[in-house]
């Protein structure tokens, strides 16, 4: 089961829903095998009090794998320092790094469950569990690319443009 944990989205404000937050945590989390938090999920899992570099994701991701035994691809997005976006992969024995150029200097709306449903989508179709966090990377870039501008806050993803 590949969850996206839809905890704090965008900078929301932390414990604005804390009983469905406990919840998820407490008995949904340990159902799944693969999770995918955004940059403000990955503190909360973690129980880390800051997230400013990859390593500090990639030791999130870490800890998330320990306390709830599933395998993390923690997003960075546009969130940390540097010209790419990078994603931390962790399954328990390989860290992983995936990274792609930044789009924007702004969160786009979409880009987190565009990528856990193309993580389940490869699954589904036998990827091993790096390879399908590696073409989610894809897919979620490509969608990026192609980002729809509304009257919205954010922009939202564009999913129909990426092919392999």
């Amino acid at each position: 089961m590949v969850l996206d944990p839809v905890l704090i989205c965008k900078g929301q404000e932390p414990g604005a829903a804390l009983d469905t937050d406990n919840a998820l945590k407490e008995k949904i989390l340990p159902l799944a095998t693969f999770v995918t938090p955004n940059h403000f999920e990955a503190l909360t899992l973690s129980g880390m009090d800051s997230i400013e570099s990859v390593e500090d994701l990639t030791e999130a991701a870490r800890r998330i794998h320990d306390t709830y035994g599933v395998i993390v691809l923690a997003k960075g997005g546009v969130v940390l320092e540097g010209d790419d976006a990078v994603d931390v992969f962790y399954d328990g024995e390989q860290t992983v790094e995936l990274r792609s150029p930044k789009i924007g200097e702004h969160r786009v709306s979409g880009a987190g469950c565009t990528l856990a449903a193309a993580v389940t989508a490869e699954l589904a179709k036998g990827a091993t569990p790096l390879e399908a966090a590696r073409v989610a990377k894809a897919v979620v870039t490509s969608s990026i690319e192609h980002r729809q501008e509304g009257a919205t806050p954010f922009d939202s993803v564009y999913q129909g443009a990426y092919r392999a």
